[in-house]
């Protein structure tokens, strides 16, 4: 039975509609027992997980039995309160399946604890599925939504968000699962821009096949600030006004140097070798060839300045005929040994002809999407607030941070440097990379508690980082 709304709501309140277990013995009606839910969906992840925490008095996975052959059945609508997306939306991501019960344990004599996971139909069915199929003069999207529709989604209960990408393929798929074959597409697909950061990932009864370059396009849609000063326990004034107070937020990155140069964040190396024809040949990339006018980030410019290192670095090797202009720089960009990836290549691989020409071209792609992928590893937030259900892994959301200033008042006592009380670097356009949609049920005298955890990460800030030579 759906459950009614029993106070005032705030910002985070849910109404729960149904949750039951769907057994082969019959269906349970697990909300009494019901003490947590998290669902969790990656732009990293093919499939939507979920967990939800069990505080059994009546032995349920004896009942059931719970065996792993169960269904999950729930549908949540929030009263939350957003400012430009939908703050009536529901949860429901469609057919959940049981995958197994975690952290069992005896409380008291008749009372057990435990937490049971269940992944999306895509995510069980990816592991029961082998995919054997040639694909001709095909576009790399028109081979995914195959892969879906004849693999993953037979029932058709997914929307399909499938962006068009760039050039037409021959390819054997050789008995990999569905998911191992669009992360193989994945690496390879270019969009209209020549920009090579597709993803496959699934959200609330949505699957989606996009390029980063396109999302990063798109304004925010919701904006957030983080006052840790702030009184408002309801969140509901400042949600009411369009802006909505996170509750934590943590940085978990902002770089990491080693990391970064040797996968190939700042610069890289590609050699190709041509088996049959023995012919080598050698291209190089840096950071700083991917922020112009063709490759959309989430601010401007990169993250790092264009000086000079301190230190010395021996000159770099060529192994082969570079395919552009020898290229020498003494900054991070310029250290393209860092990072050496060597790939084959030949003019006729997959050629069923003679004359049937193919051309991997990995110079287009290889280098490329590797150091866009790292852009996403730079600066990197997680944000905890009162839920909007209608924000998905995808949107772009826009955060205020402070930065820990002293605030500086004229003799009238007006902020003098108001400029200074935000941090420049942190605050800005976001990606949302993952989110966490996590209720409550402990108490149950009060609504359930809806909030969400998401990481966020952005590629770009507003002003170019000012450098000058370290050595003088």
């Amino acid at each position: 039975m759906p459950q009614q709304s029993k106070v005032t709501y705030r910002a985070s309140d849910v109404d729960v509609e149904f949750f039951e277990l769907l057994a082969p013995s019959g269906t349970f009606n697990i909300l009494p027992q019901l003490l947590s839910f998290n669902m969790f969906e990656d732009i990293y992840s093919p499939n939507i997980n979920i967990e939800i925490g069990i505080n059994d008095s009546a032995n349920i996975p004896f009942l059931g039995p719970i065996v792993g052959e169960e269904m999950l059945n729930f549908r949540f609508a929030t009263n939350s309160s957003g400012g430009g997306i939908d703050s009536q939306a529901e949860i429901d991501p469609g057919d959940m399946y049981l995958t197994t019960i975690k952290k069992r344990s005896i409380a008291k004599d008749r009372q057990q604890i435990y937490v049971l996971r269940f992944t999306s139909s895509q995510g069980i069915i990816n592991h029961t599925t082998r995919v054997s199929k040639s694909y001709r003069g095909k576009r790399i999207d028109q081979i995914v939504e195959d892969i879906v529709d004849s693999f993953l989604d037979l029932d058709g209960q997914y929307d399909y968000n499938i962006d068009k990408t760039k050039g037409l393929e021959n390819i054997v798929i050789p008995n990999w699962t569905p998911f191992a074959a669009i992360s193989w597409l994945s690496k390879r697909a270019i969009n209209d821009n020549d920009v090579p950061n597709f993803l496959y990932w699934e959200s609330n009864g949505e699957v989606f096949f996009k390029s980063i370059d396109a999302l990063v396009q798109n304004e925010p849609i919701q904006k957030f600030r983080y006052n840790p000063l702030s009184n408002d326990t309801t969140k509901l004034e400042a949600a009411k006004a369009g802006v909505m107070e996170l509750d934590n937020l943590s940085i978990d990155n902002q770089f990491n140097v080693i990391h970064n140069i040797d996968n190939g964040y700042y610069a890289s190396k590609l050699i190709t070798h041509d088996i049959v024809k023995k012919k080598i040949e050698e291209s190089v990339k840096g950071l700083d060839d991917f922020y112009n006018s063709n490759v959309n980030h989430t601010d401007e410019y990169m993250p790092i300045s264009n000086q000079e290192t301190a230190y010395q670095v021996a000159d770099r090797y060529n192994f082969a005929k570079p395919l552009e202009p020898k290229r020498k720089s003494e900054n991070l960009q310029g250290f393209f040994d860092s990072n050496t990836i060597i790939w084959p290549k030949h003019n006729q691989m997959y050629a069923e002809t003679v004359s049937d020409l193919y051309d991997n071209k990995v110079e287009d792609w290889m280098l490329q999407r590797n150091m866009l992928m790292n852009t996403l590893n730079q600066i990197k937030l997680t944000i905890e607030f009162p839920a909007i259900s209608g924000l998905k892994v995808g949107h772009m959301i826009d955060i205020i941070v402070p930065a820990p200033t002293k605030v500086l008042k004229d003799a009238k006592g007006r902020i003098k440097n108001r400029d200074d009380l935000t941090d420049k670097i942190l605050s800005g356009k976001y990606l949302i990379t993952a989110i966490n949609h996590s209720i409550s049920f402990i108490d149950k005298t009060t609504t359930n508690r809806y909030r969400m955890i998401c990481e966020l990460t952005k590629d770009g800030i507003g002003s170019p980082i000012a450098g000058g030579d370290l050595k003088e």
